[in-house]
């Protein structure tokens, strides 16, 4: 199975648990990720549910002017749960990517959305973001190939 199409259902399928938290899609989110977490467990199934029931309160307590914050804040957590729980049980993907396209298709179309805001404000710095894919950045070309001198050597005045 591709390793980068595993990672990006990872990230999605955290992205559209914590969209979900305090939202009419909770419940079924909930009980799904529980099942998805537990793997039939009993034990595992009630860690689950006391994680998702604490990420639940957290955006719940929250001012609903900064439940985008907390939930983009709690994400990283989730993502790494489910990447693991892909590594551990690569079976658990199609599990998950049903009950990712199930909760998205659920919640309200701003929901949806994700929005990142990067700024690099130091003289010279560089902003980059990536959210749900990769960044991939290539080293300027050597000198010699952009029509300069080639290393060690000096140019012309």
């Amino acid at each position: 199975m591709d390793v980068g199409w595993l990672e990006q259902l990872g990230m999605t399928g955290a992205a559209a648990l914590v969209q979900a938290a305090a939202t009419e899609v909770w419940q079924l989110a909930r009980s799904g990720f529980t099942r998805l977490f537990g793997g039939g467990d009993r034990e595992r199934e009630a860690v689950a549910e006391r994680r998702l029931d604490a990420l639940a309160a957290e955006v719940e307590q929250a001012p609903s002017s900064q439940r985008d914050q907390v939930r983009q804040r709690l994400l990283p957590a989730w993502q790494t749960r489910l990447a693991d729980l892909i590594e551990e049980d690569p079976a658990a993907a199609d599990a998950l990517q049903a009950l990712r396209n199930e909760v998205l298709a659920r919640l309200p179309a701003p929901q949806q959305q994700w929005v990142q805001n990067i700024t690099a404000s130091a003289s010279g710095a560089t902003a980059q973001g990536v959210m749900f894919g990769n960044i991939i950045n290539h080293p300027n070309p050597p000198a010699e190939e952009a029509g300069g001198p080639a290393a060690g050597e000096v140019s012309p005045r």
